[in-house]
């Protein structure tokens, strides 16, 4: 879980300006402003590579997939791990 964590939070800094004093885990990072769309696109596309996983589009509508901290749950159960 932790390569997951890592991964997720590293590509949410390095593409976004989040200041530090936010809580990452429970950012709803849609809501929230930091990314649109198309960026959403690009995230999801950009987990299904690195994890060899695949979102379906019960996953892409479950609001848990906004928020840090469960994306990177639902990534670990998707893996099996």
């Amino acid at each position: 879980m932790e390569n997951v964590k890592d991964f997720v939070i590293d590509y949410i800094q390095r593409e976004y300006t989040i200041p530090d004093e936010i809580d990452l885990m429970n950012l709803n990072y849609v809501s929230s402003g930091y990314i649109d769309s198309l960026g959403m696109i690009q995230f999801i596309a950009t987990l299904e590579d690195e994890f060899d996983i695949i979102f379906s589009d019960d996953d892409l509508e479950n609001p848990d997939v906004q928020v840090v901290g469960r994306l990177i749950e639902m990534i670990v159960g998707m893996m099996g791990v």
